[in-house]
Order: structure tokens, then C-alpha cells, then sequence
């Protein structure tokens, strides 16, 4: 159904002369935007009683259709994240509790048992834990595979000797690339590669990115020589 208020405001701006770039359709879209300054308004009292009735009509119509939207906001879509959904628009049905595990059928999924073993250590209690007392010693016995990150991380520091020998054909002395890193840089390519995936792909700050570096990998960047060596790598 038709709004009535649209048609009233068709009437009044067939009674109102064009307002095409004219003042008072400045003082029309200045009202829409809820942009109507001091000026504005008083010159708006002083014109036409046929724009005033245009300019109030309009206005009323939209703040019309701003409370329809407040009161009936759009419903979030599937794809609409949790987090952006407000505590008032989510369903409050509790849904069907699901059973625990996999669905019969389903493959599973663990992560594989290492295939190396590079260190082994005995563990042997003295005392009972319960009660203090002495132990007879079995020959029973289990195994526990634990993985970890080694306590001390360092950096390999190499030194690359360069040889320069002369080439007869061109008549200048020629070099070997150095693969391991950019041209004149001092870092390579891995911990290059690391900072910038830390920085760019994860969002990590330069300042926590040296910080993981220096406390946890053993290697002391700067912020200018960082973001330098990542210009190099851009260049390279």
C-alpha cells in the first residue's frame, strides 16, 4: 500500500517551482543529511510557506522509514560471524545437543607418530609417591613419546668466503652468488620470510615480531634493519 505521505509530497512539489541547484534544494538535501546549520534554518523560516510544508513532509517521511529500520533491523545471514551478531539478535532456542565423536563411518584423524627419536630418557621413581615407602623393582614398563621445541634455539651463523677470479673473455673479475641470502644483506632468507609472514600475514607488530626473535629464536634485529631487509626482499 501506498504511503499517503507520498502523495501529499508529490502535490506540494507539484505546487513548488523546479528546485534544480537552486537555495532552496540545498536547504531541502542540507535537511536529509540532518546537516542543517544555524543559517540554514532561519533562512528556512523565512521562505515559502509551500517549501516549509515540502521540507517538513520530507523530513517526516524519513525519519519514518529510520524507525522502521530501528525497529525491524536485518536479520544476520548465515555468514555473518558470531561475534558481530548483538546479544539481542541471536536465537535464544538451545540447540540438539550433539553426540560426541565421529559420525559411524567417519575416517579418523590423529596426528602421525613421529618416525625419529632423538634422545631417551629413563624414568625411575626411588619412593612410593602415596606413601614414602621402598620399591621392589619390576621389569614392567611403558613408553611416552613427548615432542618438543629444544630449550636452547640459536642461530647459525655462517661465514661465506667469496672468491674472486678473473674472466679473460670479459675482461673483469667475477664472483659466485651466495644463494643463501639478498644481495648485501646480512639476514636470510628464512628469517626474512618469517618476519614478514609474522607482520603481514598475521598482523604481528614490528616491535613483537623482534621480540619473538630475540626471545625465543636467539637473534637480535632491529626495527629499521628489519623493515629494510623486507624492502630488499620486495626489490629482489
Amino acid at each position: 500500500m501506498r504511503d499517503p505521505r507520498a502523495s501529499v509530497i508529490s502535490g506540494v512539489m507539484a505546487r513548488t517551482p523546479a528546485l534544480n541547484a537552486s537555495p532552496e534544494q540545498e536547504l531541502l538535501d542540507a535537511a536529509l543529511r540532518g546537516e542543517l546549520s544555524e543559517a540554514q534554518a532561519r533562512q528556512l523560516a523565512q521562505s515559502d510557506p509551500a517549501m516549509i510544508s515540502l521540507i517538513l513532509l520530507a523530513l517526516t517521511r524519513r525519519i519514518g522509514e529510520l524507525q522502521s529500520r530501528t525497529a525491524n533491523p536485518a536479520a544476520p545471514t548465515p555468514a555473518t560471524p558470531s561475534g558481530m551478531v548483538p546479544v539481542y539478535a541471536k536465537s535464544t532456542v538451545k540447540r540438539r545437543a550433539k553426540r560426541p565423536g565421529a559420525r559411524n563411518g567417519h575416517p579418523g584423524a590423529r596426528r602421525a607418530r613421529p618416525t625419529r627419536i632423538d634422545q631417551r630418557v629413563e624414568h625411575r621413581a626411588l619412593t612410593c609417591p602415596d606413601c614414602g615407602g621402598s620399591l621392589q623393582c619390576t621389569q614392567r614398563r611403558r613408553t611416552r613419546i613427548i615432542e618438543d621445541l629444544p630449550e636452547e634455539i640459536q642461530p647459525v651463523v655462517t661465514e661465506h668466503t667469496i672468491h674472486r677470479d678473473y674472466c679473460p673473455n670479459c675482461k673483469k673479475d667475477v664472483e659466485p652468488v651466495v644463494p643463501d641470502a639478498m644481495p648485501g644483506a646480512t639476514l636470510g632468507h628464512r628469517i626474512v620470510v618469517l618476519t614478514a609472514w609474522l607482520h603481514y600475514g598475521l598482523g604481528v607488530t614490528i616491535a613483537q615480531a623482534i621480540d619473538i626473535l630475540g626471545d625465543h629464536l636467539q637473534t637480535t634485529l632491529t626495527p629499521g634493519g628489519l623493515v629494510d631487509a623486507w624492502r630488499r626482499w620486495l626489490r629482489f
